[in-house]
């Protein structure tokens, strides 16, 4: 069977911002599976695994729903200092994720490869939520405006995320 093929997308090599010129970009099946994505400037994340593990993770380590662990004990996303990553090696155990920015720094997310884009700040009134989706074994990378809202978890539903429930224990 032949393979389908997305819509064409820009590799983030040929971007600098990632917003209303450029919405979409794509990284290539073999550097979507090497190293580290890191989403610097974001206050909150939430994931959806591939099998619908969905959990949220705030800068300041609050978290909710249920993490994703790779095979090296690591969390599949999560932060390190103030600089979200995503473990790239177990990137087909992801389905999606969400980046969101509350604070004042503008979103920069960075390839292991030296490739990085900054993300289109927003308005006053609306903010541009990155969106990270895995499409066989690609990542696709979407700059999504939304209104500036007070919860992540308005942010959550209107992208479809219904939060797992935690662990046992937890």
């Amino acid at each position: 069977a032949a393979r389908v093929r997305p819509f064409p997308a820009p590799d983030p090599r040929d971007v600098q911002v990632l917003g209303a010129e450029t919405p979409v970009v794509r990284v290539d099946r073999r550097r979507s599976a090497v190293g580290t994505l890191a989403v610097s400037g974001c206050t909150s994340t939430v994931w959806e695994s591939v099998d619908h593990v969905v959990g949220a993770l705030t800068l300041d380590g609050r978290s909710a729903g249920r993490p994703v662990q790779t095979p090296g004990n690591r969390p599949l996303v999560g932060f390190d200092g103030d600089v979200a990553l995503v473990t790239l090696r177990h990137v087909r155990t992801l389905r999606r994720a969400l980046f969101i920015n509350r604070g004042g720094d503008r979103t920069v997310v960075a390839l292991h490869d030296g490739t990085s884009l900054a993300v289109d700040p927003g308005t006053a009134d609306t903010m541009t939520i990155t969106a990270l989706s895995v499409i066989d074994g690609e990542v696709e990378l979407r700059a999504e405006p939304f209104p500036r809202v007070l919860h992540d978890g308005e942010v959550f539903a209107a992208f479809g995320f219904t939060l797992s429930a935690p662990p046992i224990g937890a």
